[in-house]
Formats: structure tokens, C-alpha cells, sequence
């Protein structure tokens, strides 16, 4: 979908984005991660040509995008940013509508997908149309940010720290509400971050960059379990437990796990085998009396299980062990 090759940007005599190339997959969502000034922005502008390329190419859905003039690029690929950058003077039904006037939308449909596009971010189109930005939380701005950006039903979406400005609550709201939806699920999208937490749950693959350069592309569970070198370990290091737990389906510690057959007085919590360890520790751990016991669903080659706590984290740390971590 997305082939950057040899990408270069300088500024003046500093390289932002040192000579990277990445193919980023039609309905994927790469997460660009890493520490201020590491380039993660930069190449995202790059993208849509927010920022120009000093060397190399990226191409688009087979096209070269200097071959294109920027506004046409730009009209086809939608755009996100931290604080929703909405327009103070619009109402919502106004920000909205920007990308679709430009494009030439009818007014009918310009109505039609306003309304509906809004609906689909869990605002009312009737409550919400006529207010202005100032009127809303920083949450229902950052929903009305990415139905701007959805509107037109882009194959591509570039997201510049979407959730950086947001409250921890409202932010967790907000990712939870992310991952599960309908209108991202066939888009390729680009998203830039800091936050490791947010890379790792959001993420089908990550790009770790530093100093302008790729330090590891990869899976969630690759930059973990496969750390490329001594940057990206120790960038991962004061979470490397609780990441350890989130990119592990239950499944995977089927074959390490010793379960006790039968439990008394206990709380049954039923998990698929593509529950995360770190979502079953976590239900385990917050539930009190009865005593809470996972109840692993069988599959068609393994029996169901009734695993406690301490049959999960035992079978973690033989599953490690394994890997020689």
C-alpha cells in the first residue's frame, strides 16, 4: 500500500529521517514509536507531503507521490492530530465537512455522511452538528477530529499523536473505542506515538525509530520476545513484564501449563485462547471471594482448562525460559 524507499530529510545540516525504507501493508496499522526528535513525526509528513523529502521515494497505492500535486494527495488521504486541530470559528458539522467541499460533494451527501460519520464516533449528529469546538471535551474533539478525517472513507489515515493531549481516563476511553472500530478496520493506518502502552495496543507492527534511523520493525510480540538490538531493549526495559503479559495469548502457554483439575468455592471466568495473559492476570487479580479461576475454552486439538494465577505466571516464566530471555 505504502513503499517508502531510501526516505531522506535534512534540515540544514541535521538528517530528521536518515535514509529508511518500509513497506507499510494494506489494512495494517504500523505504529511509528519513539522519544521526541527521533524522526517518528517527520516521516509521517512526509507521507502526505507536509514536509518534502530531501532524497528518495514514497509511493502510495503504486503512485509516486511527487509525481502528484500535494492538495490532490492530500484530498485522498485523511489526517489526524493531537488536540483534533478543529477549526475554533466551525461548528462541528463544518469541520467536518471541510475535506468533502473541497472534493465537490453535493450538499445532500455532504450532509448524509456528516451526520452518519459522526454517529459512527458515538456522537449525535442532532446534539452535536451546531456546536463549536469550544463547547466539547477535549474526548468528544478528538472524535469529531477523526470523523473529519473519515468522512470521505480515505484508504489511508495518518494519525500525528492523536491521543497525546487527552486525560489518562478519557484516553483509555478513547483507545478502547479505537481498537474496535468498524471504520478503521479496512483502512491502512499510520500513527505516531511516544507511548509505548498505546504502540503495543494499537499496533499490528511497530517501527521503533532513533536518530532518524529504523531501529526495529516488527510485531509487538518480535520487539519483545526479539529485541533487534541494545537501543530497542533498553527502550523496552521498564515495561518489558507487562508487555511480556499483553503480547501472549493464553494459547501460546497451553502447552507449558500444569492446571489443577478441580477447584471449590471459586468463580469461573471464561476466556478464549486469544485472551492476553496480561487480561487474565488482571480479571484474576482484581476479583476477590469466591476465588476467581480462568476457564480456558477448548479447541478442537486442546481440552478446556481451569487455570489459577498461579498456573498462568508459572507457565510464563517456563515460556521465557525457552526463549533464553
Amino acid at each position: 500500500m505504502i513503499r517508502i524507499r531510501n526516505a531522506t530529510k535534512t534540515f540544514s545540516s541535521f538528517k530528521a529521517v536518515d535514509n529508511i525504507s518500509l513497506d507499510i501493508k494494506e489494512r495494517e496499522t504500523l505504529v511509528l514509536l519513539g522519544t521526541s526528535g527521533c524522526g517518528k513525526t517527520t516521516t509521517l509528513k512526509l507521507i502526505n507531503r507536509l514536509i518534502e523529502l530531501s532524497a528518495g521515494s514514497i509511493e502510495v497505492a503504486g503512485k509516486n507521490i511527487q509525481q502528484q500535486k500535494p492538495e490532490e494527495l492530500r484530498r485522498r488521504i485523511g489526517y489526524v492530530i493531537q488536540g483534533a486541530g478543529l477549526f475554533p470559528h466551525y461548528t462541528v458539522k463544518e469541520n467536518i465537512a471541510v475535506v468533502p467541499r473541497l472534493l465537490g460533494w453535493n450538499k445532500s451527501k455532504t450532509e448524509t455522511q456528516t451526520s452518519r460519520i459522526l454517529e459512527i464516533m458515538g456522537l449525535s449528529a442532532q446534539k452535536y452538528l451546531w456546536k463549536y469546538p469550544r463547547e466539547l471535551s477535549g474526548g468528544q474533539q478528538q472524535r469529531v477530529g477523526l470523523a473529519r478525517a473519515l468522512v470521505t472513507d480515505p484508504p489511508v489515515v495518518l494519525m500525528d499523536e492523536p491521543f497525546g493531549a487527552l486525560d489518562p481516563i478519557t484516553r483509555s476511553s478513547i483507545l478502547h473505542e479505537f481498537r474496535n472500530l468498524e471504520a478503521l478496520r479496512h483502512k491502512t493506518v499510520i500513527l505516531v506515538t511516544h507511548d509505548i502502552q498505546e504502540a503495543f495496543e494499537l499496533g499490528d507492527r511497530i517501527c521503533l525509530m532513533d536518530k532518524g534511523e529504523i531501529q526495529q520493525l516488527g510485531t509487538p510480540k518480535e520487539l519483545v520476545f526479539q529485541p533487534a538490538n541494545a537501543f530497542v531493549r533498553r527502550f523496552l526495559q521498564e515495561r518489558r513484564f507487562q508487555l511480556q503479559l499483553q503480547v501472549l495469548q493464553l494459547a501460546e502457554l497451553h502447552s507449558y501449563l500444569q492446571p489443577h483439575l478441580t477447584f471449590t468455592d471459586t468463580n469461573i471466568i471464561t476466556l478464549p485462547g486469544t485472551a492476553s495473559v496480561l487480561e487474565a492476570t488482571q480479571l484474576l487479580s482484581v476479583a476477590t471471594y469466591p476465588r476467581p479461576v480462568i476457564a480456558l475454552e477448548a479447541t478442537a486439538t486442546t481440552p478446556a482448562l481451569h487455570l489459577g494465577i498461579s498456573d498462568i505466571m508459572a507457565a510464563v516464566d517456563k515460556y521465557i525460559q525457552t526463549l533464553n530471555l
